[in-house]
């Protein structure tokens, strides 16, 4: 029984890729297709690439000229992990970590 199993479906497999293969190389106009969408695809890639690089080298211009000069002696306390005990002070450590005036 269990040998008959296995062979029934060793043949339902090879049933199965032979009949898909022979679709899948019968139609020659699917390589043009194809050519056009990996051409597209890789434009795509290239301009998130592309622009992923510009936006760090902005931000790393931005933060080096600009960011920098105005905050010259900027530390975090020792406490900076700490949890504030009311709104007033959750305020000015947001305004302090953020490095606002």
């Amino acid at each position: 029984m269990k040998n008959k199993f296995i062979h029934k479906l060793m043949y339902a497999i090879s049933v199965v890729i032979l009949f898909t293969a022979d679709f899948a190389y019968s139609a020659p106009s699917a390589k043009a297709v194809v050519k056009t969408l990996i051409t597209k695809y890789s434009l795509a890639m290239f301009g998130v690439a592309f622009f992923t690089i510009l936006i760090y080298v902005g931000l790393a211009v931005y933060n080096k000229f600009f960011v920098s000069s105005q905050i010259k002696d900027f530390k975090l306390s020792k406490d900076s992990l700490r949890t504030p005990s009311d709104k007033d002070e959750a305020v000015m450590m947001f305004i302090t970590k953020n490095r606002l005036k």
